[in-house]
C-alpha cells in the first residue's frame, strides 16, 4: 500500500464572466496507507473539489499530490472512485458492471467471473450477477459500485457522498459494509460526507474543513470506526463519548455557517 501526500494545494476556479472562486487554500496533509479518512464541513468548503484532485479529475492551480512515489497527474486504476449515484451501466448486467475495469485492461469477461463472484460475495450480493442494474434497489446498486471499484484492486478508494441518496436504515447497513471492506482489504479510503454522525462512525481520521477558501480547520483521530467493527454501531453512536464529539463538531460547523450567512448579509 502507498501513503498519500498532499502538498500545498490551492484551487482557483476562473468564472466565465470574470472573477474567480478560491475553492482551496494551502491544503497539506500526509495520510498513511490503510487509513479511513472522512472529509466533513459546510457547503462550499471544497470537500468534493479536494476529492476530485486526489482522483486526478482536476488539476490544482498549485501544489502537488503524491500516492507513494507517483505524482497524481490524472485518473489511474490505483485510485478507485465511488460516486453518490453509483454511475453504473444500466444496459449491462451486475457482473459485467463489476468486470468493466478488468475488461478495459484487456481481460475477457469469462476469465474475470471467478473474481466477480468473489466480489459479489464480499458485498453481500451472491447470486445477483445476472441481474440488470435497474432491477436493484439503491443500496444494492451502491454495493455493485463498491464491487466494481474493488475489481481494479486500487491502492486507494475515493467516495463522494456514497450513501447520501439512501434511506436511513439502508445507510446504516452500508456504513457497516464500508467498515468491513476497510478492515478486510486494508485499503486507504477517503470519504466525503455531509453527515457528522457518518463521518465519526466511519473515519478513524476526520478532517473538518472551513470555507472561503476551503482549508482543513480541525483534525480528529477517533476510535469509533475500529470499535464499530466489534461493537454494535447503534449502541456506539449513543455513547456519551460519541455524542460529545458529535456536538462539538456540529457546534463548530454551525458557527462557520453563521459566519458565512453574516458575511453574505453585509
Amino acid at each position: 500500500m502507498k501513503p498519500l501526500q498532499v502538498q500545498n494545494i490551492d484551487m482557483v476556479y476562473e468564472l466565465p464572466k470574470g472573477g474567480s472562486v478560491h475553492a482551496l487554500s494551502d491544503v497539506s496533509f500526509d495520510l498513511d496507507s490503510g487509513r479511513l479518512l472522512t472529509l466533513l464541513g459546510p457547503s462550499g468548503c471544497g470537500k468534493t473539489t479536494l476529492l476530485n484532485i486526489l482522483a486526478g479529475f482536476l488539476a490544482p492551480t498549485s501544489g502537488e499530490v503524491w500516492l507513494g512515489e507517483e505524482q497524481v497527474l490524472g485518473p489511474s486504476k490505483d485510485r478507485g472512485m465511488v460516486f453518490q449515484q453509483g454511475a453504473l451501466f444500466e444496459w449491462q448486467s451486475v457482473a459485467k458492471n463489476i468486470s468493466f475495469g478488468p475488461r478495459m485492461g484487456g481481460r475477457k469477461h469469462k476469465d474475470v467471473l471467478p473474481e466477480v463472484d468473489r466480489l459479489l460475495d464480499t458485498v453481500g450480493l451472491q447470486g445477483f450477477g445476472d441481474k440488470q442494474v435497474y432491477e436493484l434497489s439503491g443500496g444494492m446498486q451502491q454495493r455493485v459500485a463498491l464491487a466494481r471499484c474493488l475489481a481494479n484492486d486500487p491502492d486507494m478508494m475515493l467516495m463522494d457522498e456514497p450513501l447520501g441518496a439512501l434511506d436511513a436504515l439502508t445507510r446504516e447497513k452500508m456504513q457497516s459494509l464500508i467498515l468491513n471492506l476497510w478492515d478486510e482489504t486494508g485499503k486507504t479510503i477517503v470519504l466525503v460526507t455531509h453527515s457528522v454522525e457518518e463521518a465519526l462512525i466511519l473515519g478513524d481520521m476526520v478532517f473538518v474543513m472551513a470555507p472561503r477558501p476551503g482549508r482543513i480547520e480541525k483534525i480528529y483521530e477517533l476510535p469509533f470506526a475500529k470499535r464499530a467493527l466489534t461493537e454494535d454501531p447503534r449502541t456506539l453512536k449513543a455513547t456519551t463519548e460519541f455524542q460529545e464529539v458529535k456536538e462539538e463538531i456540529l457546534g463548530f460547523i454551525w458557527e462557520m455557517e453563521e459566519e458565512i450567512m453574516g458575511r453574505q448579509g453585509e
